[in-house]
């Protein structure tokens, strides 16, 4: 079976997130990768071709990956990528839904709308490309995307043990192929009988769209996502206790990245750091300062001078 593969070890440290930035496009479609680990930054992919599938490993760093309205004007392939958390955790975003994989847990994006992945520590997923035609005919309601798939038992648990094989097995073409097309029909199967989500998950996605609608919000705080939600700010507190962070963590990291894509932005180098802070939603330019340099190991104004990344 045919492999391709990349990896930044063959790059000087300097060189390495840019080259990433680079090969993930390459091995998959035009996105727009973010990290604050921009020397020595370590990632590959292993990428099998299987017939007019794919399936690819990806082991990296932490990292968000974007794709949008520019990336889908520069690349307009229209299919689905089923990512399988094989090891860390990830955030998946499309469409207004949110949802978090574990190891084990599966989800799909579809290609043709924007869509991000965040990954807060080193990772492993197998992305599993299948072509729109196969999945659009055989999902009777529309293909549910950033909606976890149970792979416990049943089909979803067939199309974990079908993608696992392909990464590890050492199978003829031939073989490969077919058994990648199976994997695409019964992920098809999968996707037709979605769990519905939970009110829980329905509130958690909406409390995240919520905080990244009112981020430069002075007010933005519990009770303010929580009036705006109709639940009780318990309720909403117990929402967060069972994700990676808490609220008030979860606002800081988005009010972080905001800044720092802000500062990276070269439309916006106009702004003094104290507006670009400001429009983040922090209140003191002082706290805004330490909690860059906690987050990213460098000062703001040093993340404005570094050379930006395309």
């Amino acid at each position: 079976m045919q492999v391709n593969e990349w990896s930044t070890a063959t790059e000087s440290q300097r060189a390495q997130f840019s080259y990433w930035r680079e090969l993930i496009c390459e091995a998959f479609l035009a996105l727009t990768p973010e990290s604050d680990l921009r020397d020595g930054f370590s990632g590959r992919v292993t990428q099998w071709p299987l017939g007019e599938l794919n399936l690819a490993r990806i082991d990296s760093q932490r990292q968000r990956v974007r794709r949008t309205e520019r990336d889908i004007s520069r690349t307009s392939i229209h299919g689905y990528y089923a990512n399988l958390q094989v090891r860390g955790t990830s955030r998946m975003a499309q469409g207004g839904r949110v949802t978090t994989l574990r190891p084990g847990d599966l989800a799909v994006v579809d290609t043709g709308r924007p869509f991000t992945f965040d990954f807060d520590s080193d990772f492993r997923q197998l992305s599993f490309f299948v072509p729109a035609h196969v999945l659009d005919a055989n999902v009777t309601s529309g293909v549910p995307t950033a909606t976890r798939i149970d792979t416990t038992s049943g089909v979803g648990a067939a199309v974990r043990h079908a993608l696992t094989a392909l990464s590890t097995q050492p199978l003829a073409p031939e073989a490969a192929a077919r058994l990648a097309l199976h994997a695409g029909g019964m992920l098809a199967v999968a996707l037709d009988r979605p769990v519905a989500p939970t009110r829980s998950e329905r509130t958690y996605s909406a409390a995240l769209a919520d905080i990244e609608e009112h981020l430069a919000d002075d007010d933005l705080a519990p009770a303010a996502t929580a009036r705006r939600l109709g639940v009780s700010v318990r309720w909403l507190h117990g929402l967060f206790a069972g994700q990676e962070h808490s609220y008030a963590a979860t606002v800081r990291r988005l009010r972080l990245e905001r800044a720092r894509r802000d500062l990276e932005d070269p439309a916006r180098r106009h702004l003094r750091v104290i507006d670009i802070a400001a429009d983040a939603g922090f209140g003191s330019v002082a706290s805004f300062h330490r909690a860059f340099r906690q987050e990213f190991g460098v000062t703001p104004a040093r993340t404005r001078s570094l050379p930006a990344v395309h």
